[in-house]
């Protein structure tokens, strides 16, 4: 069993090292082990990315975000995308029955070519982020195992382009296999380093006989010129093109006048969505297709080749071939004058800036605010939402918190909506309403007669219902301390008993939670286990009340009475003075309250235009119809309207001066440390 570290799993036991919750990474090795301090870690392209996006390319973050990774899980395993990297370092002590297929001594340096999600490491300090190779400088160790791919360094090579080479593993030579066989191949991708080695694994089957062009992204490597992508991308391939992969139909058609007869084979190393689209529309009918990223959007290429009835054989990522090691070697060494072109150029850039790779952050560059019919205008609540979608790609556990209102469940929405899980089941459950007595049989379920008062038939739980889907668990600090340590166990070990049953019941369950105070202080509290916690929290969602996200009352309240409407066949529309009011006043109900003040003037007033008076008296009515409580919002509302008419014109004068003195919307934000669309946005409001 330890052949290959089952025996280091501690959650859940049972389960194999790459899809364990938390490994054994003590430095103290059994005979079948071997430890080896390490220098480098080169991680996953999209681990990588997913750091850098979520913090903000902030060194000292991502170095406290991979510090935290590895003291929860005891390895180097980025849970969110379920992937980590490979590592090179030094033998440090070898178990007397270890017996590895390499012939190692301590003292041999080696590179593990198997996935650190699979592989028990400790890190005690990481020395240095280098952003253009996603290569971490550290000092820590790992504990590989007998069937750890160990690899020998080869000493005359550098560190950064043979980490990234055999980090492509098997794929490279399932590359230059597949190129072997065809006449005119295309490369799609996105990054330098990456685009070079396929080019060179491609020319090199290719033997100079068929054809080769490459596509490269023209937004990926925006501190690149073109002159020195040519540079080192020309001596491998026909022609190179730049295009937008993102518009994948646009390129397509710009492409065909270049290329008018497509290929035999496309080799897509590239993560952004619309080169898998673009790479099926450039690929000849009874082509092929190859895959070189585990996240590939290969079943968006599949629909899409089905859509226009293209017979496409697609290929995915191959991880693992035998031999492969060998022929990255060689290939490395066939091209070192290339290479160092590479280093040269990404030693004189601090950071390349990569475009983000997903749809969601698509629809955000080309500023989309309309996401699965969530309306908004706020750039608070825009981050919040990206990140909701960003997320939702990940089969990882959320917890989304914010105040009473605020539209929890609408972001649950949209990260069922936008998962792998969508077709599956989404439970949702209300923690609070559960009587004490009978919550581990609603979560568990029962066998028949299994206690008093169950009935004689067998009953499922909340999650043999959400098995394959979504569980949403609403007012989670509500649980009762003892029904979250039983939760605790269902989540570690994905099996659990039905109340009087013998059986396990297996279950595969994403968990996503809510709550209207901090989770976190629950745990201070002494009121939530800490340790489901972090099992839960895996990733957190925060949502803005609406008095910190004022943009959004406008366009929402606008959507709430368009949907009204529709529903009675009315044509009701607010006064400009109403829509002030409703700006000003502070909504301490958050956004329910707001749909529910909108609906109320939406069937009470009696003509076409809802005014000033009509949304006080319907503020003060949903507040319970108190006299005092009315005045109390109308002086409140003059007092805030007051302040905010005195603030805007301040501002309008400042965005003015800005303007006149800068000349353009976008230096003028530059100066001002705002975003153009912002300062768009005040030009239009104050008629500047």
């Amino acid at each position: 069993m330890n052949s290959y570290g089952a025996d280091r799993v501690l959650e859940p036991k049972g389960y194999i090292p790459t899809a364990a919750w938390k490994m054994d990474n003590r430095r103290e090795i059994s005979p079948e082990e071997i430890r080896i301090s390490i220098s480098h870690v080169k991680l996953e392209e999209l681990n990588f990315r997913q750091l850098c996006n979520e913090c903000n390319y902030n060194k000292a973050q991502i170095a406290g975000k991979i510090f935290e990774h590895v003291k929860n899980r005891g390895k180097l395993h980025n849970p969110i995308t379920d992937s980590a990297g490979i590592c090179c370092g030094t033998v440090e002590e070898i178990g007397n029955g270890y017996g590895g297929r390499e012939k190692l001594k301590t003292g041999t340096r080696v590179i593990c070519a198997t996935s650190l999600t699979a592989i028990p490491l400790w890190l005690e300090e990481i020395v240095e982020i280098d952003f253009n190779h996603a290569l971490l400088e550290v000092r820590g160790y790992i504990i590989a195992f007998q069937s750890t791919l160990l690899v020998p360094f080869p000493e005359d090579l550098e560190v950064p382009y043979t980490l990234a080479a055999l980090d492509e593993m098997g794929s490279l030579r399932k590359a230059w296999d597949l190129v072997g066989k065809a006449k005119r191949v295309l490369i799609l991708g996105d990054g330098l380093l990456t685009m070079m080695l396929y080019a060179a694994a491609a020319r090199k089957a290719l033997d100079r006989g068929g054809y080769l062009a490459a596509v490269m992204d023209q937004n990926s490597n925006r501190g690149l010129t073109r002159e020195e992508i040519r540079r080192v991308v020309d001596p491998y391939v026909d022609n190179i093109y730049f295009t937008d992969i993102l518009q994948p139909v646009k390129s397509f058609e710009w492409l065909r006048e270049k290329e008018p007869e497509n290929f035999d084979l496309s080799i897509n190393c590239s993560n952004m969505l619309g080169g898998e689209v673009l790479s099926v529309m450039i690929t000849k009918n009874k082509g092929q297709v190859f895959f070189t990223s585990l996240i590939s959007n290969m079943t968006v290429a599949l629909l899409f080749a089905e859509s226009v009835r293209k017979e496409v054989t697609m290929i995915p990522v191959e991880e693992y071939a035998d031999g492969f090691e060998a022929f990255t070697e060689n290939l490395i060494r066939e091209n070192l004058s290339a290479l160092s072109v590479v280093e040269e150029i990404y030693n004189s850039h601090k950071l390349i800036r990569q475009l983000p790779d997903s749809a969601q952050d698509m629809a955000l560059e080309q500023n989309i605010n309309r996401v699965d019919d969530f309306v908004y205008s706020s750039p608070k609540t825009r981050n919040m939402l990206f990140a909701a979608l960003n997320i939702a790609r990940y089969d990882c556990n959320v917890i989304i918190e914010g105040e009473t209102g605020v539209g929890k469940e609408r972001v649950l929405e949209v990260i069922y909506k936008n998962s792998e899980r969508r077709a599956n089941p989404c439970v949702r459950i209300n923690c609070a309403t559960i009587p004490e007595n009978l919550a581990e049989s609603e979560f568990f379920g029962y066998e028949p007669n299994s206690f008093t008062g169950a009935g004689s038939r067998a009953k499922a739980g909340y999650f043999e219902l959400a098995h394959t889907g979504i569980l949403f668990l609403d007012e989670i600090g509500s649980l009762p301390l003892n029904l979250q340590s039983k939760l605790l166990r269902v989540l570690q070990e994905k099996q659990f008993y039905r109340i009087g049953g013998q059986k396990p019941i297996d279950v595969d369950v994403r968990v996503i939670c809510a709550n209207n105070v901090s989770v976190k202080e629950l745990v201070k509290e002494g009121k939530f286990r800490e340790d489901l916690y972090y099992r839960l929290s895996v990733c957190e969602i925060y949502v803005p009340p609406l008095r910190e996200r004022q943009e959004d009352i406008i366009v929402l309240s606008e959507s709430f009475l368009k949907n009204y409407n529709r529903r009675y066949g009315i044509s009701k529309r607010f006064g400009p003075d109403a829509m002030s009011v409703l700006e000003r006043y502070v909504w301490p109900g958050n956004v329910r309250e707001l749909d529910n003040v909108v609906h109320r003037l939406a069937v009470s007033v009696k003509g076409e235009l809802i005014s000033e008076a009509d949304v006080i008296l319907a503020i003060r009515n949903g507040l319970g119809g108190r006299g005092e409580t009315g005045k109390a919002i109308d002086s409140d509302l003059i007092r805030e309207g007051m302040l905010k008419s005195a603030m805007g014109d301040i501002e309008k004068e400042i965005i003015a001066g800005a303007l006149k003195e800068y000349g353009s919307t976008r230096a003028a934000a530059r100066a001002l440390g705002i975003s153009q669309s912002q300062i768009m946005r005040k030009k239009k409001k104050y008629n500047l």
